[in-house]
């Protein structure tokens, strides 16, 4: 398999994600982890788009895709970090 077909690959697998991702979900709400799934999987096809169209705007497209992949990042350590435990404590 050549580069190209590695990253074609790359690319079609992203648009599954994608496509599983933003599913009508009327039944439940999606959770924070399912979001940043999405956009990680936007950002790889974004980069794979750049790699294999160097007549892009490259600049744009980076700016683009560190976006996403801040904003997951921001997602998944935000719920890292505010997962709480409440405990009732019985006073007698």
């Amino acid at each position: 398999m050549t580069e190209q077909e590695k990253v074609k690959l790359i690319q079609e697998i992203t648009e599954d994600i994608i496509r599983l991702s933003v599913k009508d979900h009327q039944e439940k709400r999606r959770s924070e982890q399912e979001k940043a799934v999405e956009l990680l999987a936007r950002a790889l096809y974004d980069f794979s788009v750049m790699y294999l169209s160097p007549q892009t705007n490259h600049e744009e497209a980076l700016k683009g895709t560190l976006a996403k992949v801040k904003i997951a990042y921001n997602t998944l350590d935000r719920i890292k970090t505010t997962k709480l435990h409440i405990t009732r404590i019985n006073q007698t």
